[in-house]
């Protein structure tokens, strides 16, 4: 009797995460390599931002593209070599600025995908007027409160929320 019940626990328990792995968002493991990239600019953190950049590269090349709704997958298909070409840029330099001119198209691509999917908790697409010589230049965020990868420390805090993602 008690092999009986073990195995419906472990069957359970096995349909259970088969369930929460099917419904996961596949793009969450791009954005959390993502969001830590962003950080490691705000921090202007040139050797870390490589390294947050090769994790980025390794999420985004695990993407399996039938685990993507149509809509995702659409956009997904456009932006995939964009994305993988800026990661690979940022991971190859120590140079902040340089980086930083990469991580612009970065998350120009990321907003385009995250537009589309699911999320399951707010992202925040920040604008600062003053990056890209006063072009202006956006970025995600998982918090409300401006961070500005582009500058750092100099302005930290220029900057705003143009749009919650949901």
């Amino acid at each position: 009797m008690k092999s009986i019940k073990l195995f419906f626990t472990a069957a359970v328990m096995f349909v259970s995460l088969n369930i929460i792995a099917q419904t996961a968002n596949p793009v969450q493991p791009v954005l959390n390599a993502y969001i830590e990239l962003k950080d490691a600019l705000v921090k202007t953190d040139g050797s870390l931002s490589a390294q947050k950049s090769k994790t980025l590269l390794g999420a985004i090349e695990t993407v399996k593209m039938a685990d993507l709704n149509a809509d995702v997958h659409d956009v997904w298909m456009k932006v995939l070599n964009e994305l993988k070409e800026d990661a690979e840029h940022i991971s190859e330099t120590k140079e902040v600025s340089h980086q930083r001119d990469h991580f612009m198209s970065l998350s120009k691509n990321m907003y385009a995908v995250l537009k589309k999917a699911k999320l399951e908790v707010p992202v925040y697409y920040q604008f600062c007027p003053m990056a890209n010589k006063g072009k202006g230049a956006n970025w995600l965020s998982m918090e409300n409160k401006v961070k500005n990868p582009y500058y750092g420390n100099q302005m930290l805090t220029c900057g705003k929320v143009v749009e919650t993602l949901q």
